[in-house]
């Protein structure tokens, strides 16, 4: 009796487990920060506005949503930007603060 009581707590814990372990992962607010990149293009389909960031040095632009349109009119395509921006689950990414920078 003993041997079984052990196996069903063993098999309780590690669902819990499990379980903790999924919902952390898709409620964990992911945030990165952009020292300087490059808006190389702005795109909108269906009330969703995104604009593509190419971070200085590094690979490939990064598409961000902007949740605003007029937010999304005032930035520029070929101008420079410090972004601020965050993700959790399968939600895309979105911008959280945008300030332009001067070219150096």
């Amino acid at each position: 009796m003993n041997r079984k009581r052990a196996l069903n707590i063993s098999i309780a814990s590690i669902i819990v487990l499990v379980s903790l372990f999924l919902i952390g992962k898709y409620t964990y607010v992911h945030e990165k920060h952009i020292e300087h990149g490059e808006v190389i293009k702005k795109e909108s389909t269906d009330h969703h506005f995104y604009v593509f960031v190419q971070p200085e040095g590094e690979g490939e632009a990064i598409e961000l949503l902007v949740e605003d349109e007029m937010a999304w009119n005032l930035v520029d395509e070929g101008e420079y930007y410090e972004v601020a921006y965050s993700w959790y689950g399968a939600k895309e990414p979105a911008i959280e603060e945008m300030k332009q920078i001067e070219r150096e």
